[in-house]
């Protein structure tokens, strides 16, 4: 609630109306359903200023960085891999904690983009100095399955 730049009574009655699911209505206390609508809004609103956050503490180091952000997910790039692990992490998981949230250490890898990364069911990769973005190998196989 703190994180939002809203009437904050306004969010408190909407996070508090509940939702309707298959003809029956749901009462929330808190918090909004897994997929709902408002969830990814108030996401990218709880995360507002990391871009900025990100991008300034690398051109202090001397680095550039870029931040994408969809939903709860979200990509960090660094010119350097040095600055990522040492400055950039370590701000992202303050950001977070200031919030509530932490970093997912099953999800949030460090890898360099020649041997690729998959983000929002695609895998990003540098070939040969060209960036291919192509369905990720587990999209594929799940697509395939469904398929059959």
């Amino acid at each position: 609630m703190d994180n939002i730049a809203i009437d904050k009574r306004m969010l408190e009655q909407w996070l508090k109306s509940g939702f309707m699911d298959k003809g029956l209505f749901y009462r929330t206390d808190e918090g909004t359903p897994q997929g709902g609508v408002i969830s990814p809004t108030l996401m990218l609103m709880t995360l507002a200023g990391l871009e900025q956050h990100i991008k300034s503490t690398a051109l202090k180091k001397g680095a550039r960085a870029n931040f994408i952000g969809y939903a709860d997910d979200f990509v960090v790039t660094c010119a350097s891999k040095e600055v990522l692990e040492n400055d950039i992490k370590p701000l992202i998981a303050d950001f977070l904690a200031k919030r509530g949230l932490t970093l997912s250490e099953e999800k949030t890898h460090i890898t360099h983009i020649s041997r690729g990364f998959d983000f929002l069911g695609f895998n990003h990769r540098k070939y040969k100095g060209k960036l291919l973005i192509k369905p990720s190998k587990s999209n594929t196989l799940l697509f395939l399955s469904n398929l059959r």
